[in-house]
């Protein structure tokens, strides 16, 4: 049986800035305020503080530049292993990634180099934390209960054949004199950032068996190393008191927990999980943090997915994930990342070629969902969709892809274009898509139900939240690629529009191209009587 541990949370703001319940007079009198948890852990993910079309423009650009730099995305198929099921992805837990034995924290000078660069000095150098085999066991005991429902086997060894993903736990080994940064840094006001892992690609389909991911818990030796109890009390929500005053037992208790949960979502993403497929059950719609406003058009559905803070791959930014969400809870999966891996797992991929010659229509297939909620309205539920993947092309400027299937009434649809960074493509290979949906009437007439061109996260973005379909009826999904692209240009708050081809963004290549289209109904009242 799962251990949780479950506390009360600070309830934080969607910005992902989070102001702590008392600040912490460390012994040198420097107060921490402030800090954020980094969500940019993945190829993609977190937001892209673009504030005016040029860097709009410069940060297509670097993605390009990082996708042709990868050529095929950095995916590599290995040997396979007879011994071991093909189907089966291994995971080697890597708990002795650290390297050296002393990790830095840099401090933002507020000044710049003649290139442009930010500044950073070295504010602090800590002592590793060396996992010990008791911790090491428990924390892959947690991964595995989190992955327990799926085709997963973790391991401490090396393996010598076959394909393996690498989670790299302890890698903080930047250079002691903050040349390069590191995983925790200070700004001039001591408004704290902490880089908590990254993942290498967000591999949806699980086509690189051989991927990798870096796990960091070197904050909470921060804490107690540089300000004792009181700080680390403070940013963990532990009570050192609770650990009869021993410091190094509360700290084990915040590294073991923030090591299990960050490994978790962390192979999430290199599994094709997200931050939104943390948000709570189906029906709920985006979680109280965040704002519709950051959809395009605005997302006009409810926002009561509440539970999103118990799931795995919650994030500061997504939903509003405070520090104690890892420390003090063990997650879970959420319903829509169990969704993902069952599709990854079930799901034959149809293409765009054999829905034409069957006039458009595609049959969506019954995947059985596997219940990884431990606790919430659906943890004694049973959860079927009925799903499809697509492999699809916008062959020229202006093309448009039609879907038909038939839905039920009162079943919730969603939908994805899997962008370009997921699918291990160039800019030239893929598009940046939009996404409507119809109902098709018995005239031929159609109603529009839902439609999206920009997510909450990334301007690469394209999905659609919980659509209710309003009648049993033939609905019709449309992809695009249209020469449009949305986000805050001058930071008023309200998005604005640009195109693809201004001069200053200069990708007007994402108009035509390839896509992968996953979407899935499913019911929202999940019970025991459902089979």
């Amino acid at each position: 049986m799962r251990r949780l541990l479950r506390g009360s949370a600070l309830l934080l703001a969607a910005s992902s800035t989070f102001a702590l319940g008392a600040a912490a007079e460390t012994p040198t009198n420097i107060q921490f305020t402030k800090y954020r948890i980094e969500s940019n852990d993945c190829p993609g993910c977190g937001p892209s503080n673009i504030g005016s079309v040029a860097e709009l423009g410069a940060y297509l650009q670097d993605m390009r530049a990082h996708l042709e730099g990868e050529g095929d995305g950095g995916v590599y198929v290995g040997a396979s292993s007879s011994d071991i099921d093909e189907d089966t992805q291994v995971v080697f837990l890597d708990f002795d990634a650290g390297g050296e034995p002393t990790f830095p924290v840099c401090m933002d000078t507020g000044t710049v180099d003649e290139a442009g660069n930010t500044i950073f000095t070295t504010f602090f150098i800590g002592t590793d934390h060396i996992y010990t085999p008791e911790e090491r066991d428990e924390i892959q005991a947690r991964i595995e209960a989190d992955y327990a429902d799926f085709n997963f086997a973790f391991t401490q060894e090396e393996p010598v054949t076959g394909d393996f993903t690498t989670l790299f736990i302890g890698q903080n080994d930047a250079p002691l004199d903050c040349s390069e940064g590191s995983n925790i840094t200070i700004t001039p006001d001591f408004f704290v950032s902490i880089l908590f892992g990254a993942a290498e690609s967000i591999d949806f389909l699980n086509v690189d068996r051989n991927d990798t991911a870096f796990v960091d818990a070197s904050f909470w030796e921060f804490g107690a190393q540089f300000g004792g109890v009181g700080l680390f009390e403070a940013f963990s929500g532990i009570s050192v008191a609770d650990f009869g005053g021993d410091l190094t037992a509360a700290l084990s208790e915040a590294v073991v927990n923030q090591t299990a949960n960050t490994s978790a979502h962390e192979a999430g993403h290199i599994q094709g999980l997200r931050h939104q497929n943390s948000f709570g059950a189906p029906g709920d719609g985006i979680p109280p943090a965040l704002s519709p406003d950051d959809f395009v058009p605005i997302f006009d559905g409810p926002s009561t997915a509440e539970e999103s803070l118990l799931h795995t791959m919650a994030s500061g930014a997504s939903v509003g994930l405070a520090l104690t969400g890892s420390t003090i809870t063990d997650r879970f999966f959420s319903e829509r990342s169990a969704t993902r891996l069952a599709v990854n797992e079930q799901v034959i991929i149809d293409t765009e070629t054999r829905i034409d010659r069957r006039r458009g229509r595609v049959n969506l297939r019954t995947t059985e969902v596997p219940n990884t909620i431990i606790e919430g309205q659906n943890a004694d539920a049973e959860l079927e969709v009925r799903a499809a993947v697509i492999e699809g092309s916008i062959s020229s400027v202006g093309d448009v892809d039609s879907f038909t299937f038939r839905g039920l009434a009162g079943e919730f649809f969603n939908a994805e274009i899997l962008p370009t960074f997921a699918l291990g493509q160039t800019f030239e290979e893929g598009i940046l898509g939009q996404l409507r949906l119809y109902q098709v009437n018995r005239d031929g007439s159609e109603v529009l139900i839902a439609e999206n061109i920009r997510s909450f996260e990334s301007v690469l973005d394209t999905e659609i939240f919980d659509a209710v379909l309003p009648a049993s009826s033939v609905y019709r999904v449309e992809v695009s690629a249209p020469n449009e692209i949305f986000l805050d240009l001058d930071g008023d708050g309200t998005i604005d529009q640009t195109t693809l081809d201004d001069p200053e963004v200069d990708v007007p290549e994402l108009q035509e191209g390839e896509y992968t289209l996953l979407f899935f109904t499913c019911d929202k009242v999940l019970d025991e009587d459902i089979s």
